[in-house]
């Protein structure tokens, strides 16, 4: 494990790797690049405003807290600190601590082990091309990450939220499950799912 040079009670440790931010007041997600971790949160940089005490959910592609470390996982936590960064690629420098209780939480071994999805239901890294039905149209799009509750699908196509899509996902063994959903929220990347029916 790296040294701890700025004496903390917990040390950060260097990893840089894309992130997704996601403003759960306002449905929008953000692209971020993580900089450094510790045991009770870490610090990303993006070019969005992001309010402090704001909850968020930080999607890492690689997660640094799994065994595997092709694993995606979903972390929520709370904007404590905000700077600007004049010589950066980026705008801003967040500081996040996770909102968990980390005191009832034990490492399986030495290195920092986080964490279960605070959301309802966890969301899985799932990368597939998808075609979706909405607005009596045919369109593509590209899953990103999937739930048994919702999916985030990356488009150009911009849908307003509420709006009403069918889509098809392949499943094993050459199966599909149509399943009709509701966009909860929608940026210029993308949008966000959440099922209504499912039928396979």
């Amino acid at each position: 494990m790296d040294e701890n040079p700025e004496n903390r009670d917990n040390a950060r440790i260097r990893y840089k790797v894309p992130v997704t931010i996601e403003n759960l007041k306002a449905g929008i997600i953000y692209q971020a690049r993580m900089i450094n971790y510790s045991k009770y949160g870490l610090y990303f940089e993006t070019d969005n405003w992001l309010n402090l005490g704001e909850e968020v959910f930080i999607g890492i592609e690689s997660s640094p807290y799994s065994v595997s470390h092709d694993t995606y996982e979903c972390l929520r936590a709370k904007i404590m600190w905000r700077k600007k960064l004049p010589i950066s690629h980026f705008k801003y420098g967040y500081g996040v601590q996770y909102s968990i209780d980390y005191d009832k939480k034990k490492s399986r071994d030495s290195r920092l082990k986080i964490v279960e999805d605070q959301r309802k239901h966890t969301r899985k890294r799932y990368v597939q091309d998808l075609l979706f039905n909405a607005r009596n149209k045919i369109l593509r799009g590209l899953a990103k990450n999937i739930s048994p509750s919702g999916v985030f699908i990356e488009t150009h196509h911009r849908l307003d939220v509420g709006c009403i899509i069918t889509l098809v996902v392949p499943l094993k063994k050459g199966k599909t499950a149509k399943i009709k959903g509701e966009v909860i929220w929608s940026s210029p990347n993308g949008f966000g799912v959440n099922f209504i029916t499912i039928k396979k």
